[in-house]
């Protein structure tokens, strides 16, 4: 049994592989933000974070403030993210001086100064995050770099290559929110099922445990789309996105009934390899590490293929099992064969 996990890294060197230029290709960690929120502020919790940063004047528009620090390594993502759920439940004055008519954790209409609460406000500044700073822009990059216009989806070599190698009963841990993987599964004609929905014996298990651009949820359930759809309209009783959970740091998936569900079939499986292509451990791993240990005292092998030589010699402090580097995908085909 093998079980692969697909990183952000992943959808980039695919994006890459197929020409797109790497500033427009679908962000990692290090640029999710620049990527992300072109078209989205959201203010005023950004402004509320830079300042406990220690930064009063956030500038004209603190999105290039925040994208400074990014670049620079001083924060990321995943800290502005866990800032904004901790203070989920606090009231943020609006700035005055903040211009009419974009988009915004206010969704401002007017340019009169107000209050807004945080993520627990049904339709609040949370899901606004959710579906303007993380679901769309990301359905415009995988369209952008997967996408021809009258041809339909490019082919996916390197995802292909990987998918071609995995059997029925192996499973996918997909910890991105586009759905390229699934697109490769679909195009190499492999049959697979997204998690906690049961398996057939001659499905594949994916398991997509942050959300995916083609689930949906309402009050009471949640779905999955076809790997095609990316969650746009949005269907009839349901909501796009609001689903996913943002990268950042100190989330549990208990705290999160979907992500939960999602890897339960998980968690007691004894693969013989596990592949990690794209996978770079950040901060907020603790889970995902913890998962990793317990298939890691079953396995083999551990496959590593990232260009980052010091993701695999993480894993190897890590993982009580041979672990394996591969710079790329036309490496690994090569030497794990």
């Amino acid at each position: 049994m093998k079980h692969l996990v697909v990183g952000a890294g992943a959808t980039f060197a695919e994006a890459q592989a197929l020409g797109n230029a790497p500033e427009i290709c679908p962000p990692l960690i290090r640029d999710f933000a620049r990527k992300t929120w072109a078209n989205y502020a959201p203010h005023p919790i950004l402004e509320a974070y830079l300042h406990q940063l220690g930064h009063e004047d956030c500038g004209y528009d603190p999105r290039n403030l925040f994208y400074e620090l990014e670049a620079q390594g001083v924060t990321n993502i995943e800290r502005f993210m866990e800032f904004a759920w901790e203070n989920r439940d606090h009231k943020f004055e609006a700035g005055k001086g903040v211009s009419p008519g974009y988009i915004s954790g206010l969704r401002i209409t007017a340019g009169a100064p107000a209050a807004v609460r945080g993520a627990n406000e049904r339709n609040g500044f949370w899901e606004d995050l959710l579906y303007h700073g993380i679901g769309s822009p990301l359905s415009f990059l995988m369209a952008q770099c997967f996408f021809d216009n009258g041809k339909g989806w490019k082919d996916l070599p390197l995802s292909k290559s990987i998918a071609a190698r995995l059997e029925p009963g192996d499973l996918v841990l997909n910890l991105n929110y586009d759905t390229t993987f699934e697109l490769a599964l679909t195009q190499l004609e492999r049959p697979f099922a997204y998690s906690p929905n049961p398996i057939s014996s001659h499905q594949l298990l994916v398991c997509k445990p942050h959300g995916s651009l083609n689930m949906v949820v309402n009050d009471t359930c949640f779905t999955f789309g076809q790997p095609e759809w990316l969650g746009i309209p949005q269907p009839s009783g349901y909501r796009s996105y609001s689903g996913l959970i943002p990268p950042r740091l100190n989330k549990q998936y208990a705290q999160h009934p979907i992500a939960h569900m999602i890897l339960s079939p998980a968690k007691d499986r004894r693969p013989q390899t596990i592949l990690m292509w794209g996978v770079g451990f950040t901060e907020s791993d603790v889970d995902l590490v913890s998962l990793y240990t317990h298939w890691a005292k079953h396995a083999d092998v551990i496959e590593v293929i990232n260009p980052d030589p010091k993701v695999a010699a993480k894993a190897r402090i890590l993982f009580a099992c041979e672990v394996r580097n591969f710079a790329d995908v036309a490496e690994w085909e090569t030497g794990s064969r």
